[in-house]
């Protein structure tokens, strides 16, 4: 019995001494990992005022039998490229360093960064070689944003940078193309990437939800009351608390159009037709057949859901959403949808047309170049085009409200105020009163795509699909903040400012929270 107690502790000690070494590795692990410091800004490797993407992240490249392109290579130019200095992305561990990384094809650095959410990415640079006092970093070393790692080499088929961001092979150079496509294997979009971090590591980020690199929403999210979230991709519905924890996620057995309130809670809306409740707790309710088939989700008028239909058709459905109200032909499919309490506009880069909420045709107007429409305070819509900004009524008759303005069109923006307009056109926010008289002026230069304008109090809130979130003092005209989130053309940009003070943004497959009040500063 001695022997045995005897040989129970020396065992016992030795599991507790193997407990206890697992622990400091883990701890020494987690030490080594941000030893190099915890990311607080991230910037482009190279200078994008001198530097232009040539291939874009996960393209086919026919130079490589239709792989998929790792990453985003960057360009400067013939007899400018080779020899330009490459930074670091971000503060990080060095964990891959070798001049003859990818061989004739130049050297290659990797460093691992940790984000304040205690996510690690690693950041890759390829093509590159040393050139005078641009050395690679020691591996192991730490970095700091900004620090060079190397020059552009001279590579076939002409100099520039490979650059990618990912979360595999954390020292391993990676191949530059893939057979499978680069998100599944744990490469990321660098753009979007570095894009969306910008914004995240900012003081009034409160939160983000982000979906996989290629999702895209199928409809603007839908706020509840509580400030929680419905976020629809396709065949995949989430649901997210106030401060952005996804609690669960639903996999669709049909594609779906659009998530909308309805009698006080969610209601899908299917490709086919179909109509569906959503319940508190993530399942799925009652659900019934219209019979009619839709291919995008519009707007809620009053108490009517308008949407897209096949065939070049808008379609609504009456309160009960079971039994279609009206269905109106001739409704471009490339057509942006607007509407306000008693107008709806539906316009291409050639025709605008005006709508009544009974689906009334009230007016087909042709167009020489694209419009924006914005909401006005008669209940009509304003249209800003190239000829001026004018004023549509609920009957659909147009009025000049201001000639003497810069020209509009589908990249422009116009909102009213108490003292005359706002209005962005030309790389410009401007304000004026109502008979068209400059209150102040703005250039925002390198701000392009679809716009929208909103006020929130005194800040003015300039957004585009390109991802900018500008915010301007509305009486002044003083530039308060600026931010910008991944967007696209496809994904456009949604924006909202809940009762709560946070700012929500969805672009490319994100949404992000910001504090209204601390975004916005003295604007706000």
């Amino acid at each position: 019995m001695t022997h045995m107690r005897q040989h129970r502790n020396r065992v016992m000690k030795a599991i507790c001494a193997t407990f206890s070494t697992v622990l400091l590795l883990g701890g020494l692990a987690a030490r080594a990992q941000d030893q190099c410091g915890v990311v607080a800004g991230i910037s482009y490797p190279v200078d994008l005022a001198q530097f232009q993407l040539a291939q874009d992240y996960n393209v086919p490249s026919p130079r490589h039998q239709g792989r998929y392109h790792t990453g985003e290579d960057y360009f400067g130019g013939r007899g400018v490229t080779y020899g330009q200095p490459v930074r670091a992305v971000a503060a990080g561990r060095v964990t891959y360093s070798a001049p003859n990384g990818w061989g004739r094809d130049g050297g290659v650095v990797i460093i691992e960064h940790t984000f304040p959410d205690g996510s690690v990415a690693y950041s890759q640079y390829g093509h590159m070689e040393e050139i005078n006092e641009y050395r690679f970093p020691p591996r192991y070393g730490c970095v700091q944003q900004g620090d060079v790692v190397g020059a552009v080499g001279d590579i076939r088929p002409a100099p520039h940078l490979h650059f990618e961001i990912r979360i595999n092979q954390p020292d391993v150079p990676g191949p530059g193309y893939s057979w499978d496509e680069p998100t599944v294997r744990g490469w990321r979009s660098p753009s979007r990437f570095i894009a969306n971090w910008q914004t995240w590591l900012l003081p009034a980020h409160r939160w983000h939800v982000e979906l996989a690199d290629d999702a895209v929403f199928s409809a603007p999210p839908l706020v509840l009351d509580d400030g929680s979230l419905l976020m629809l991709d396709a065949s995949r519905l989430r649901y997210a608390t106030p401060d952005g924890r996804v609690l669960w996620r639903l996999n669709l057995e049909r594609a779906a159009v659009a998530v909308t309130a309805w009698q006080g809670a969610p209601l899908l809306t299917y490709a086919d037709g179909r109509m569906q409740r959503v319940n508190p707790d993530g399942t799925l309710g009652e659900s019934w057949e219209t019979g009619t088939a839709v291919t995008g989700a519009a707007l809620t008028v009053g108490d009517l859901l308008v949407l897209r239909a096949p065939g070049d058709a808008l379609l609504a459905f009456g309160a009960d959403r079971r039994t279609p109200a009206w269905r109106l032909e001739g409704v471009p499919g490339s057509a942006t949808i607007r509407a306000s309490a008693g107008l709806i506009g539906a316009a291409n880069a050639t025709q605008l047309l005006s709508i009544a909420p009974d689906g009334r045709l009230l007016d087909s107007a042709n167009l020489s170049a694209g419009v924006s429409l914005s909401t006005a305070a008669d209940g009509g819509l304003l249209a800003y085009t190239e000829g001026g900004l004018w004023r549509i009524d609920t009957n659909g008759v147009w009025a000049l409200a201001l000639e003497n303005v810069p020209p509009g069109g589908e990249e422009s923006a116009a909102i009213e105020s108490e003292s005359g307009y706002y209005l962005w056109s030309g790389g410009a926010l401007r304000a004026v009163d109502a008979a068209g008289t400059p209150r102040w002026q703005l250039d925002l230069p390198g701000v392009n795509g679809a716009a929208q304008l909103a006020r929130y109090g005194n800040g003015l809130l300039l957004s585009t699909d390109g991802g900018d979130l500008i915010v301007v003092q509305a009486d002044s005209g003083a530039l308060c903040a600026t931010a910008r989130v991944y967007a696209d053309a496809a994904s456009g940009l949604w924006r909202a400012l809940g009762a709560d003070g946070v700012l929500r943004v969805a672009g490319a497959g994100a949404v992000t929270g910001l504090d209204w009040a601390e975004f916005s500063g003295a604007c706000g």
